[in-house]
């Protein structure tokens, strides 16, 4: 079997289980390097668990992090089991044991620092965004994927659907993001009419867009955090409005680099976009900038 042919069942496989896009991404990913890897070394193991073993043992003496293995193990491991119906034996490869670090915690002082030095970027509501990550104790993706249904400013709460394990959760926001929140949700129903008379949809989780092939178009699926240009869709190459991505390559959160900065002293690299030029000027929309007046929470 080619390569092209593997990554096309594990893509199956991967929407028969429903699983996200990333997650589709990581583990055709790793099936494409472990197949790069068997024809550049061209290994005499016959069976898929010698194939494993070898391939996991390069990995390990290459230095990849505990955490690296275990994603292309269990990449692998679904292909075998789910897609292909092999049955795997033990496989004993060379693992690296993740370590035990300790972990820090910055003080409020320094935390009210990083918050009001964060800068919105590229047009996109990047203070607003981390103050929520803080505020509300959430994962990175997990804001950028509210949509206007999610938002309830009566009784300041957001829900939180699909996260993490596929579980659904209601978390409330203080106070002070209110005012802010309420701005964000103004400019993403803007953005919402603009794309409903362009006829330009949002993508749906699982298969809403067939049961209901006019919810894309409909404002409460609309995205809080919208991105600020379409896109094709990677699986149905329709035009769509996706979220908003804070981060562009080459990059790290802004808020690593405001920590690295603190750290080492040293003033931002040029090739970074919040670095010592600032943020760029030119944006097609100026009004996803939140309120200069916001203010990191005490």
């Amino acid at each position: 079997m080619n390569i092209s042919d593997a990554i096309l069942l594990m893509r199956g496989g991967c929407n028969r289980k429903h699983y996200s896009l990333s997650t589709e991404k990581t583990y055709t990913h790793w099936l494409r390097r472990f197949g790069l890897s068997l024809k550049a070394h061209k290994l005499t193991a016959t069976t898929p668990e010698q194939k494993m073993e070898a391939f996991l043992t390069r990995l390990a003496g290459q230095g990849a992090a505990a955490s690296t293995q275990n994603q292309a193990f269990n990449s692998l491991l679904f292909f075998y089991r789910e897609v292909l119906k092999h049955e795997m034996g033990s496989i004993q490869a060379l693992r690296a044991r993740p370590s035990v670090t300790l972990r820090e915690c910055p003080s409020p002082e320094e935390v009210t620092r990083l918050l009001a030095a964060v800068r919105d970027v590229h047009g996109y509501p990047t203070r607003l965004l981390v103050h929520i990550l803080y505020a509300c104790g959430l994962r990175v993706s997990e804001p950028l994927n509210l949509r206007i249904k999610d938002l309830d400013l009566a009784n300041s709460r957001l829900n939180i659907r699909q996260a993490k394990g596929k579980k659904d959760r209601v978390v409330g926001f203080p106070g002070c993001l209110a005012s802010a929140l309420a701005r964000q949700l103004e400019l993403a129903r803007a953005m919402a009419a603009a794309d409903r008379a362009r006829g330009i949809p949002v993508p749906l989780p699982g298969r809403l867009d067939r049961k209901y092939p006019a919810a894309g178009l409909s404002e409460r699926w609309a995205w809080l955090f919208s991105s600020l240009t379409t896109c094709r869709h990677p699986r149905t190459r329709q035009e769509v409005r996706w979220r908003c991505r804070v981060v562009r390559k080459p990059a790290v959160s802004q808020a690593r680099v405001l920590l690295l900065q603190r750290e080492s002293a040293q003033p931002l690299p040029r090739w970074h976009p919040w670095g010592r030029s600032g943020p760029r000027k030119e944006t097609p929309y100026p009004l996803a900038v939140a309120p200069a007046h916001f203010a990191a929470p005490a």
